[in-house]
């Protein structure tokens, strides 16, 4: 058995290889706030995006309504996510500034930033608000910089999930280019987070951790910080 991972032998060797890969390309440095997003395919599509682009954490603020999602849209992508849920956007961006993030919020106004220029290669957390009413005044009034992405014709905005995905496109290319590159965990944090999607992927891992006498990994991830 290894010690490190007490699982890996109840997972076939294709399936323990392809974990360990996107292990080693995810990032805890970019995260994605949604600041009273209701829509569940809304909701969906932007969780799909984030953990298609590497991201590990995404900070859900309910002001509009119970977080719920669609299965069909996600596509088991929440599995890989460890989502964090609000009803107080202050409570929320403490957190965020507490553990170093800059917070940029999307607004569709010409006196904001272009998307492109973002400081993305600093620790980040990207904002975007409900699909009507747009971020909460608490959110903007303790955040770092808004953003816009221009628009060319007649719409004066994209969908949120649209929007999320322009933003974070030019998130991961912007850091790719950086000398840290786009995935930032340390040897310690893939390994912890390695543990913690094996348990995620073995049926009745619990039973089985408790037969082989190890500790049960932690329901999170939680990265050093």
């Amino acid at each position: 058995m290894n010690a490190d991972y007490p699982l890996q032998e109840y997972l076939l060797p294709t399936r323990a290889q392809r974990l360990a890969e996107v292990a080693g390309r995810k990032t805890n440095s970019l995260t994605v706030v949604l600041d009273g997003v209701h829509d569940p395919h809304n909701l969906s599509a932007v969780l799909r995006t984030c953990e298609g682009f590497g991201l590990l954490n995404l900070h859900v603020i309910e002001t509009h309504g119970d977080f719920q999602i669609s299965p069909k849209v996600t596509q088991g992508a929440e599995k890989w996510l460890d989502i964090h849920r609000y009803t107080d956007p202050k409570a929320c961006m403490c957190k965020l500034k507490q553990n170093g993030y800059a917070v940029w919020v999307a607004q569709p106004n010409q006196n904001s930033r272009q998307v492109t220029d973002i400081p993305y290669k600093q620790r980040l957390a990207l904002v975007f608000g409900n699909e009507h009413a747009g971020p909460s005044t608490d959110i903007l009034g303790l955040s770092d910089g808004t953003f816009h992405i221009p628009m060319y014709g007649f719409s004066e905005s994209f969908n949120v999930s649209v929007a999320t995905g322009i933003a974070l496109s030019q998130a991961v290319s912007a850091r790719e280019r950086s000398p840290k590159g786009h995935a930032d965990l340390s040897s310690k944090e893939q390994c912890r987070l390695l543990s913690v999607w094996q348990h995620r992927s073995v049926k009745h891992a619990d039973m089985i951790l408790k037969r082989l006498g190890c500790i049960q990994p932690d329901r999170y991830f939680k990265p050093e910080v």
